[in-house]
């Protein structure tokens, strides 16, 4: 009978630990969410905290069964608004619009929607907000619907960690400030991204693609009416864009996207920020000449009361807040430091920034950053830190074989002892364009779970990864497993020249998402790791493309070209075509509810790997997404991480 060693990997933390942080109009207070991992209940709890700016002990705003996120203040300070899974009015959770005096007191219900609510923005005079919901599209519906049956025309149907819409858009709605019935603004089988409202409150800015924006990824401004009418295209089809914001005068709008020449199959391109008119006319780029992407995973841009637009940026290993000058397009770095900005929000003067960071060696907490500098106001994971040992990470450059310089980390073993040699792991990050660093999340836990074990980890930004500039970063896009592998391998070549309490006979590789794809690469053409785990990987790139919810258009191997077209270069690029060099163990890692990397993926895998007879075995979990490691429930993700142990210690020590 199969067994499982009773692995500790407790404190399991949350992803975001303390998170949101929104600074009150006169920058005195800010309230922030709290989140934290409930083991008995197999679950998680937010809830709404809010602190003092200038100090001093932070304290819970809301209590409810359920969970409380995304606060917003009123214009004068005097209402909270929140979204809240609680139930209401004898029915059951689901998130619901609620609104609480500031000093206290009953929470009220405002409004509820068919689906869930994003992007919710107070009107200027106080009196409505805007926001974006999933809508049925009734030209994408069946005229009658059989229960458990999709009838889908759209190319886009799912999303990874949402589930299936086929016949659902986002769009656009206001509704009454003090509740009531939203009104939809926009309709269509096309879908809004974001929203922004003007400062007299008249129109309201969005971003969409009316005619095409299921095949290509070109996005435009349109403006309309605030209480309703015929949108007027305001950008002209060549830019991808992501995110719109209107300036306090009502003179610009700021937008974060960038121009590609071929917007179906897009190659990698830093994102920036550009401005233009909203009566038309032509549109400036202010950070052509900032060799970092603005806006990185979608993030939104601010206007400060200066004529400056706030925004953050990876760079080497850290998130930083910088701003640029609209005027000049100069940019300056506003806040820095070895450590990963995640959000942030200004008070209504500017002088006063309110934002959530973590660094190598303690998770999420809020900060403050005014003329003072900056400083931590929180200290939540104190309780959590007692009980979990970090074994502080060591930062290291090297020279990759083409000259370019690369960074990466070393974590020594717990209880680390000169002169005694260790097994090694290296960790591979996502995205392609993620970014390892300054940072104590999930994986740095899983990190440190390895290093209580017992194992050296190490863990680098190769090519592709943001943070260096946009040709480190789009150096490796239509050969994935190329210069990105190379830069991998140097790296452990590095470590072992350099650290010699390294046993370069114990060698262990592991990844995720894109580490998965290049964990299975780095096996069929390296016999170097003695054991290997990847997780939610690609095996088969011809296969994932038309299964992913993500990778039409996908330019990392095909560069512009369809599997069909060029089967030859997907399968010579993919790892199953290397599968009979595999000589390494290896551990599969996969959840069936995974639309980004489909279940697919690490079926096929084994299914190569156990027809040969290779060691290998298959770890499914039911109801899961991609984000099982970041967000599964806590005896799920306690259950993966003793695998991960389990698989290394098995063929490793």
């Amino acid at each position: 009978m199969l067994k499982m060693k009773n692995y500790d990997v407790e404190p399991l933390v949350h992803g975001f630990p303390v998170s949101d942080p929104q600074i009150s109009p006169d920058g005195s207070k800010i309230l922030f969410v709290r989140s934290i991992v409930k083991m008995e209940e197999d679950g998680y709890e937010s809830h709404i905290w809010v602190i003092s700016a200038d100090g001093g002990a932070p304290r819970q705003f809301t209590f409810c069964d359920g969970n409380d996120t995304a606060p917003v203040w009123s214009h004068d300070g005097e209402t909270i608004y929140f979204t809240s899974t609680r139930a209401h009015g004898g029915e059951g959770k689901r998130p619901r619009i609620w609104a609480m005096p500031a000093g206290g007191g009953e929470a009220r219900c405002l409004f509820e929607t068919e689906s869930v609510v994003s992007g919710l923005k107070l009107s200027p005079d106080g009196i409505r907000f805007l926001f974006l919901s999933r809508i049925e599209e009734e030209s994408e519906t069946p005229e009658e619907k059989v229960e458990d049956v999709m009838w889908i025309t759209k190319l886009r149907y799912r999303m990874d960690g949402t589930g299936y819409y086929p016949y659902t858009r986002s769009h656009l709605f206001t509704v009454n400030a003090d509740g009531g019935e939203p009104q939809q603004l926009t309709s269509g089988p096309y879908d809004v991204s974001s929203a922004d409202w003007s400062p007299d409150g008249g129109e309201i800015a969005y971003v969409a693609n009316m005619e095409d924006g299921d095949y290509t990824r070109i996005r435009d401004i349109f403006i309309i009416q605030s209480e309703g009418g015929s949108p007027r295209k305001l950008t002209d089809g060549r830019t991808m864009i992501r995110s719109v914001a209107w300036s306090p005068d009502g003179e610009l709008l700021a937008y974060t996207g960038r121009i590609s020449v071929d917007p179906e199959h897009p190659m990698y391109g830093s994102t920036d920020i550009w401005v233009m008119p909203p009566g038309g006319g032509e549109a400036r780029n202010l950070t052509s000449a900032f060799d970092r992407t603005v806006g990185a995973y979608g993030s939104s841009v601010f206007w400060g009361d200066n004529g400056q637009i706030y925004f953050r940026a990876p760079s080497h290993g850290a998130y930083h807040l910088y701003r640029v000058s609209v005027d000049k397009g100069a940019v300056e770095p506003v806040i820095e430091g070895k450590r990963t900005l995640a959000s942030f929000s200004i008070g209504s003067d500017s002088s006063r920034i309110a934002f959530a960071a973590t660094d190598a060696t303690w998770p999420q907490e809020v900060w403050v950053h005014d003329a003072g500098g900056s400083r931590r106001l929180t200290s939540l994971n104190s309780e959590v830190m007692e009980a979990w040992k970090i074994s502080e990470p060591e930062e290291f450059w090297f020279t990759a074989s083409d000259g370019v310089e690369v960074q990466g980390w070393i974590v020594k073993p717990w209880g680390y002892e000169e002169g005694k040699r260790y097994p090694m792991i290296l960790e591979i990050h996502g995205g392609p364009h993620g970014v390892y660093g300054f940072k104590l999340g999930t994986a740095e836990h899983e990190f440190q779970l390895l290093a209580r074990n017992g194992y050296v980890v190490v863990y680098t930004n190769p090519r592709d990864s943001v943070g260096y500039g946009e040709e480190f970063a789009g150096i490796a896009e239509g050969s994935w497993g190329g210069r990105d592998f190379r830069d991998l391998m140097q790296a452990v070549d590095h470590v072992l020249k350099t650290y010699a309490f390294i046993d370069e006979e114990r060698l262990g590789v592991a990844g995720g998402s894109f580490g998965g794809f290049m964990t299975n690469w780095t096996v069929g053409h390296t016999d170097r790791f003695r054991a290997a785990v990847t997780m939610r990987s690609v095996c088969n790139w011809y296969s994932q493309v038309g299964t992913s919810d993500v990778s039409w258009g996908h330019t990392g191997v095909g560069a512009g070209d369809e599997p069909w077209e060029i089967p030859e270069r997907y399968l010579e690029l993919s790892p199953i075509t290397y599968v009979d060099k595999i000589n390494t163990p290896l551990l599969i890692i996969h959840s069936e509810y995974d639309f980004r990397c489909p279940l697919s993926e690490g079926e096929q895998l084994y299914y190569a790997m156990k027809r040969q007879k290779k060691e290998t075995e298959f770890i499914r979990f039911a109801n899961n997404s991609h984000g099982l490691g970041r967000t599964g429930k806590p005896s799920l993700r306690t259950e993966r991480l003793r695998h991960i142990v389990r698989w290394f210690d098995r063929y490793l020590k």
